[in-house]
């Protein structure tokens, strides 16, 4: 897949812009506060209807503002053209619109745009707690399983509703575990049986293409691997009665606490440096390689499992890596893939060899003003 257009209606800083692209590589030029992120947050929109900045949508409308509009005009590997549009109002909320028809369900994006996103924000999968890696394998099974992806919306809205009603039972001092309770327990079971086997096959297929993006990229002398702690470790048992049984067993708990202590939203993904979780041990430039190999073989691992070409989103990737690296990436990935790349340093890319001349590269650079 390839986007051709961009147009923003109060995005951000933006009031209104539009934005024409090169097939193979893009560099985004501008300074601190001039919209290169944002230019790939509202891709990331077009992709999955959902910032990778922001939970809030309303915080992505520009202040003076109710309102935002995304337009993108996407070009697919049968060079079938596809329009995508999403609107966001402060009164009615989000709508999506593929080839100016609305979208009845989420779960119709999956595979429409491919997307892989590089940003400062990422140090979080290697450096931070289980939610970010947990939000890593989320987006990449949501990608090429419209049935995943299904099932996590699934999960969270009966997760979401479980979390009510212990909080309403705590203030009611109830503690029967009854109908009411037992039934959205039994779709949250479901769901997460789902969500675990995905994620358990999920790492069988992805630790080979991970270790080999890191071994290219990479001179560090130690192995690298994932491997999940599951929250429902049910070890061959029956994973619905298992997790049904736990949830009735600590229902008493989960009122005392408001939240449910147990299933699928509570795994811990640990990625391992040699023997060591690199959360603990590893150097800045450890956690660096290892984050860009994370997200090759997250591009490499859904190009090869769905029909379209990844877009790779890749936010200021020369802060991460050296020279030799930096080209190595940006060169292999921009022949096959249509590329962004952000930066705030125009004499870095004259120093790297990228110039406006060159046919096979569009350089877009920005102001800090917006209009």
């Amino acid at each position: 897949m390839v986007v051709k257009n961009l147009r923003l209606v109060n995005f951000r800083n933006y009031l209104t812009a539009n934005f024409t692209f090169h097939p193979q590589l893009n560099l985004i030029v501008g300074e601190n506060g001039s919209g290169k992120t944002t230019i790939l947050e509202a891709l990331q929109i077009l992709a999955l209807s959902k910032s990778f900045r922001s939970n809030v949508d309303a915080d992505i409308v520009n202040n003076s503002e109710s309102y935002y509009q995304v337009f993108g005009e996407f070009e697919g590997n049968s060079e079938s053209e596809v329009t995508l549009n999403v609107n966001f109002s402060k009164n009615d909320g989000k709508k999506v619109f593929i080839n100016k028809y609305p979208l009845k369900k989420r779960t119709d994006m999956v595979g429409k745009v491919p997307t892989v996103i590089l940003s400062p924000d990422n140090q979080n999968i290697t450096g931070g707690g289980p939610a970010g890696r947990r939000d890593f394998i989320n987006r990449i099974l949501s990608q090429i399983d419209r049935e995943y992806f299904a099932q996590l919306i699934e999960y969270r809205v009966r997760l979401l509703q479980r979390n009510s009603i212990l909080v309403a039972y705590r203030q009611k001092r109830k503690t029967n575990y009854d109908a009411y309770v037992e039934t959205n327990d039994e779709l949250l079971t479901k769901a997460g049986e789902y969500l675990q086997k995905s994620r358990y096959r999920f790492l069988e297929d992805f630790n080979p293409v991970f270790q080999s993006n890191f071994e290219q990229i990479s001179h560090i002398q130690k192995p690298v691997s994932l491997k999940m702690q599951f929250n429902m470790n049910t070890e061959g048992a029956d994973f619905g009665e298992t997790f049904l049984r736990k949830l009735r067993d600590r229902f008493q708990k989960d009122i005392e606490v408001g939240r449910t202590t147990c299933g699928p939203h509570l795994d811990n993904l640990i990625i391992l440096l040699g023997d060591k979780e690199i959360r603990q041990v590893g150097s800045q430039g450890e956690h660096k390689v290892v984050l860009v190999a994370l997200k090759m073989a997250e591009g490499q691992f859904i190009q090869n499992r769905q029909p379209e070409s990844v877009i790779f989103l890749l936010d200021d990737l020369f802060a991460l890596l050296d020279e030799k690296h930096c080209l190595k990436i940006v060169d292999d990935i921009s022949r096959k893939n249509q590329t962004f790349v952000t930066t705030t340093d125009a004499g870095l890319l004259k120093k790297y060899g990228f110039d406006e001349s060159n046919p096979e590269m569009k350089i877009i650079h920005l102001s800090g003003e917006k209009s």
